[in-house]
């Protein structure tokens, strides 16, 4: 696949990510918190089920073999859609954005810098350190006021 479609398909799917939360969030008002992040798994899981069957590749029975590690996807799904439900309207959607890529960013550099989870090594560098102090600086400045409120 061109690495500028992968590129503009993480833009589109990134900005999806803004809609999450707060839309959870809404639907918590009637059903709860956890209700909220069971239906958004639910609704996923249906539209999943459906391309696996129109597709018809791979072999789900596979999965057995793989170690524990490579099954927790779903796992890190449910804790940030919930997380994400909650932090929405406490802190903004921008707010919970930044805080949320800070900690990817600061994970992938862990995770380029020791290799792990069969991801091969890359060095860490200063610009990338560099960026990441100011990502935090982000996360700082723009959750301020929701901190100041509390």
């Amino acid at each position: 696949m061109n690495p500028s479609l992968v590129v503009g398909m993480m833009i589109v799917s990134g900005a999806l990510m803004a809609f999450q939360g707060p839309i959870n969030a809404a639907l918590r008002t009637h059903v709860g918190v956890f209700e909220s992040a069971l239906i958004s798994f639910l609704v996923g899981t249906t539209v999943l089920i459906g391309i696996v069957l129109a597709r018809g590749e791979g072999s789900l029975l596979a999965a057995r073999q793989a170690s524990w590690w490579q099954l927790c996807g779903g796992l890190i799904g449910a804790v940030f859609v919930t997380v994400s439900l909650l932090a929405a309207p406490k802190i903004g959607v921008t707010g919970m954005i930044v805080a949320a890529l800070a900690g990817q960013l600061a994970a992938g550099a862990l995770i380029d810098r020791f290799g792990w989870v069969q991801i091969p090594a890359k060095p860490v560098d200063l610009p990338r350190v560099a960026g990441l102090a100011l990502l935090v600086v982000s996360v700082i400045l723009i959750n301020w006021s929701s901190w100041k409120k509390a």
